[in-house]
């Protein structure tokens, strides 16, 4: 018996949907200009890493009653992003991240994950450096240092299509 297309389309799906993400699939983009509610998102190219990291600073809690044991409580929050690249001389991205860097203007930057869900937030560019290795390709590195909180995971926004019956 020969496999059809049908056969191969109609394939048994597996039922389990907690998959991991792939790192590759999670992109970097900078706001570039906003015309009212329009936001115009710019994708730094290259890209190789941009982590998201939260922290919150230790406060030390401790007190003569605790048992000889240290005791911390949760304080200031913080986010960051250490991003990470090749180096592309016309990378508009790229080109935003070192502006920014240079003149200690704000940016806001987005994360957008593969089913479209994605994090923003403002930020500083704090750190800027080229890596021009005589054996290996240029790279970027940068760190985006959050100004306030950055956005919980947002889901995907989705559009329901007009109802062809009714205009609506």
């Amino acid at each position: 018996m020969a496999i059809t297309a049908t056969d191969l389309a109609n394939l048994p799906q597996n039922p389990d949907t907690a998959v991991a993400e792939a790192g590759k699939d999670t992109l970097l983009s900078i706001l570039t200009a906003l015309d009212g509610t329009t936001e115009t998102w710019t994708l730094v190219g290259g890209q190789r890493n941009s982590p998201v990291a939260e922290t919150a600073n230790t406060i030390d809690a401790s007190h003569k009653t605790s048992g000889g044991w240290a005791t911390s409580v949760p304080g200031l929050k913080s986010w960051s992003i250490n991003y990470s690249g090749l180096m592309i001389m016309s990378d508009d991205g790229l080109k935003v991240l070192d502006y920014a860097f240079r003149n200690d203007h704000q940016i806001k930057v987005k994360i957008t994950y593969k089913d479209g869900s994605y994090q923003t937030g403002w930020c500083y560019v704090t750190a800027f450096n080229n890596d021009t290795a005589h054996d290996g390709v240029a790279t970027i590195s940068a760190t985006l240092s959050g100004v306030g909180a950055i956005s919980a995971i947002t889901p995907a926004e989705t559009t329901t299509p007009a109802d062809p019956g009714t205009g609506d």
